[in-house]
């Protein structure tokens, strides 16, 4: 599918599903006949971009209760629920079901993040599908001319890539109108004499020190597993290289920074990550600044999820009410 083509899909199903407009309003709109109207719909169910989520229904209340116990139990700044599945307990929720509840997770923390930035923010932003899926949702009530906006980390690769930090980066300033910075090193270099260098060239060392002031963080948060991570699909990392971090008790990662199961670091030291690091969102925490947690709706990421919280790796979190519940069931 090109990309025009794709892009077109996308805008009549944002037209009609978020838009609450008719398919008639919509042709009129694009110059459509309602015929094509209905053809992309069905075609955009297709190819997921819309995607249909049944949930038992939840009491408002019950949530705002488990918020409040979350946050109370983690000593957390804030927490968003949304309604999840029990099916996430015994990994028997479809692949479409897991991605549909991921999505409205990111739907969340972006009008999160719409409430909390201001003039005075200076957010940085993570790389993947969810930090993507949380940018495509992005609904500015107000522009924010002073926000800046910074990578979590270096370039992931030569070519532009949806998923990117630098372009989510760049797209959140867009959007309200604010400003960013790209940070123009490599993700991950391979010796301490690489990182050296590359972090006292002056567009990098000037990027780096401005992440040391961010105020807002957002971040996805990952499993230890060297057959699913995304880093090793991406070929930043070898299979093995995530095999060994295991064996010294990773259980958890952010950003290609991994964690054990009391959230500190663990340090393989055949690569070395180029950006904020753990080390900076713990002093976020530490400082009260806001560190958001996008992550749930599966049972392999439980563990990393407690293990960022005991480690105060984060202080707000978005995540559904099934993966709330076992976090609070945990001693």
């Amino acid at each position: 599918m090109q990309k025009n083509e794709r892009s077109l899909l996308f805008e009549v199903a944002r037209l009609h599903y978020e838009e609450d407009l008719t398919q008639a309003r919509v042709a009129k709109l694009l110059g459509l006949t309602r015929v094509k109207v209905n053809r992309l719909l069905q075609e955009a169910r297709q190819e997921g971009i819309v995607q249909f989520l049944v949930v038992p229904r939840m009491e408002d209340a019950y949530l705002r209760r488990l918020e409040a116990d979350l946050a109370t139990r983690y000593d957390l700044l804030d927490v968003t629920l949304i309604p999840g599945r029990e099916e996430i307990l015994d990994n028997t929720l479809p692949r479409n079901g897991q991605q549909a509840l991921v999505e409205q997770m990111a739907q969340r923390a972006a009008f999160y993040l719409d409430r909390i930035l201001d003039n005075q923010s200076v957010m940085c932003i993570n790389w993947g599908r969810v930090m993507r899926s949380v940018v495509d949702h992005l609904r500015p009530t107000r522009m924010l001319r002073t926000l800046n906006v910074l990578p979590f980390l270096g370039m992931l690769s030569s070519r532009a890539d949806a998923f990117e930090a630098n372009l989510l980066a760049r797209e959140v300033a867009q959007a309200y109108g604010g400003d960013y910075d790209w940070l123009i090193s490599p993700a991950i270099v391979r010796d301490l004499q690489q990182r050296e260098a590359v972090q006292q060239l002056p567009l990098v060392k000037e990027v780096l020190a401005a992440l040391q002031q961010a105020t807002v963080a957002i971040t996805a948060i990952a499993p230890a597993d060297s057959k699913a991570s995304t880093i090793v699909r991406r070929g930043l990392l070898a299979e093995e290289e995530v095999t060994e971090v295991i064996k010294m008790g990773a259980i958890g990662e952010i950003c290609s920074w991994w964690f054990n199961e009391n959230g500190d670091e663990v340090q393989e030291t055949s690569y070395y990550p180029i950006g904020l690091g753990l080390s900076g969102l713990r002093r976020m925490v530490a400082e009260g600044k806001r560190v958001i947690g996008v992550v749930g709706a599966d049972q392999h990421r439980f563990d990393a999820i407690y293990a960022a919280l005991q480690g105060r790796l984060i202080n707000v979190l978005v995540t559904d009410h099934i993966t709330a519940q076992h976090l609070l069931s945990r001693r």
